[in-house]
């Protein structure tokens, strides 16, 4: 009976936790430029925030992995408790101070250093015989994270930068509750998915992988400038708004977290089908077209953001996601698979991982220094350039590999 509504209670939480990445992820450039940051120091705070979610994930799951106490509901439950903390500081800490850099730091970082445990915790129930359909929660999730860009952007309008610690209390107290709410396996199936994460070891460094595999350089690096385009437009979208419907409107209050809510939650929901229908797809297009047809799309909706002339125009580019990234992101997974000995398939996955992780590292560091010194449009300019040379780089790329 533990395991009643299993596959409900998985997507609920899913979709709560969603809910809160949506103001963290999406909202963090808003909530710190109107806190006082320059862009530069705004940059260096999100960069900041990536670093150690790059550090802190893996951290976390190997501390599960080796504990014989803490397993994933404790760990996301505590995580989710000094969410609700660090969030209640941030709405009471001086504007610009020192503290409130730590506190958002720690605060954002909390919020989603448990993501892949969510992962985890489907194949664990898996071992202990109940089938989670992870498509559907992982679809579920998508879904609310586009709800939770809508949502947050209006209560922006309404009540201003102030919402976001409270709106983050509200959802990080509800995903608290909902994971009471999941059983607690059995620690057999624990302790067998524990150990074949254990088992998980890359046996090659990446120096050694991209010697080995070395036409798969090209596709990383393109990856690479194609994820810095995409995550400065994301990470700085407020600025990309601001800069199409001109200073004087932006400046009313929520005019443009108004937007941003709506472009955001399009964005979202038009990843829905493809990300649904990615193994249907792949049936009939092999993946590396697919992977060039994606970075084309990409590249296509970067050209067209730079060159929005009104805000229904980038309403109608941000539905182009289902095309670029909702494409690219399945795209990467089986290419790594169909390219990369089994033996170091997940050395593959975690190279494909890390060239998402480092152009949105670059994006959130070099564009805060960038939009210092220049205008939007020049340094959207400089983003869309990047973007069409890994375009480029793709074609080259995946020839290269086809030639092997």
């Amino acid at each position: 009976m533990k395991y009643k509504y299993l596959n409900l209670k998985y997507a609920l939480i899913n979709a709560s936790f969603m809910l809160m990445v949506a103001a963290t992820a999406g909202y963090s450039y808003n909530f710190l430029s109107q806190s006082g940051f320059s862009d530069g120091t705004v940059g260096i705070i999100i960069t900041s925030i990536s670093l150690c979610g790059l550090i802190g994930q893996p951290f976390a799951g190997s501390l599960v992995d080796k504990s014989e106490t803490l397993d994933e509901k404790k760990f996301i439950s505590m995580a989710m408790i000094a969410t609700i903390v660090l969030a209640a500081l941030l709405a009471f800490l001086p504007q610009g101070s020192y503290l409130m850099i730590i506190a958002t730091v720690a605060c954002f970082f909390c919020a989603t250093v448990s993501l892949p445990l969510f992962n985890s915790m489907a194949f664990i129930y898996e071992k202990d015989g109940q089938k989670i359909n992870y498509g559907v929660g992982r679809g579920i999730g998508s879904g609310a994270y586009a709800v939770g860009s809508s949502l947050i952007g209006q209560l922006w309008g309404w009540l201003g930068k102030s919402v976001l610690p409270w709106y983050v209390i509200v959802f990080a107290a509800l995903s608290f509750f909902l994971i009471q709410l999941m059983p607690t396996p059995s620690k057999q199936a624990e302790d067998a998915e524990h150990a074949e994460d254990a088992e998980k070891v890359q046996s090659l460094s990446y120096m050694e992988f991209f010697k080995k595999y070395n036409k798969v350089l090209l596709i990383v690096i393109s990856m690479v400038l194609l994820y810095f385009c995409h995550m400065l437009i994301n990470t700085y979208i407020a600025k990309i708004i601001t800069n199409i419907i001109g200073e004087e409107a932006a400046s009313a209050a929520g005019a443009v977290e108004s937007i941003q809510g709506t472009a955001l939650f399009i964005a979202a929901m038009c990843e829905l089908p493809t990300m649904f229908a990615f193994s249907k797809i792949i049936e009939k297009i092999p993946v590396n077209r697919m992977m060039i047809i994606a970075a084309i799309f990409f590249s296509l909706k970067h050209v067209l953001t730079l060159l929005c002339p009104n805000v229904t125009i980038f309403y109608l580019v941000m539905a182009l996601q289902m095309f670029g990234y909702a494409a690219l992101l399945p795209a990467a997974v089986y290419f790594a698979n169909e390219n990369v000995a089994a033996e170091d398939r997940n050395k593959g996955q975690a190279v494909m991982s890390v060239s998402t992780t480092v152009g949105g590292l670059l994006s959130s560091l070099a564009g805060g220094q960038l939009f210092q010194i220049m205008s939007t449009s020049n340094v959207l300019l400089i983003a869309v350039i990047a973007s069409c040379i890994g375009t480029v780089l793709m074609v080259i790329g995946i020839r290269r590999v086809e030639a092997k």
